[in-house]
Parts: C-alpha cells; structure tokens; sequence
C-alpha cells in the first residue's frame, strides 16, 4: 500500500464527521485523509461509531457527515473523494 503525500503546512482545514464502525471507517478515514492530503487540505475528522443516533441508516455506513448532511457514503475510491474536495474548495464551498 502506498503512502499518502504530504500537506502543506498552510493548507486550510475542513472538519468533517465520520460515521461508522470496523474495518469500512477505518478504510473511509484512510482514504480521506489521503485524498486530502492529494487535494492540498487538511482534515479534523470526529469519528462517530453511533449512526442511528445521527439518523443515518447502519446500511449507509460508513458516511462523511458536513453540517448534518451526509456527504459522502459507501466506500467511494481516494480518487473521487480527492475530485470532490477540489470541487468543493474550488467554488469557495465548504467540502
């Protein structure tokens, strides 16, 4: 398994929440902070292991929660998390 790359150290930081349990939110968490790390920002993730609790489904498990929106779901690869977050940053959006 390759290593993520670095960020720069000025690279703006995006708090997200990350809903799950086991081996699909440790991949999810893995695979975000490597795509941000491709996108240039950084990540201040809270790991929630109580998705009914949130309202969100144990079948949409894992999840990235932004603002009490489910983002992201499933295990999406690196590739489109990291497209996502350029999109998101690039109209000034949070991701």
């Amino acid at each position: 398994m390759s290593a993520c790359a670095t960020r720069p150290p000025g690279a703006p930081i995006i708090a997200l929440t990350l809903v799950g349990s086991g081996e699909p939110l440790l991949r999810l968490e893995k695979r975000l902070h490597c795509a941000a790390a491709g996108a240039g920002v950084r990540l201040e993730p809270e790991i929630r292991k109580d998705a009914q609790a949130l309202g969100i489904p144990f079948a949409q498990t894992p999840a990235v929660v932004q603002d009490g929106q489910v983002v992201l779901n499933g295990l999406p690869r690196t590739e489109e998390i990291e497209t996502w977050l350029r999109q998101s940053c690039q109209f000034g959006n949070k991701p």
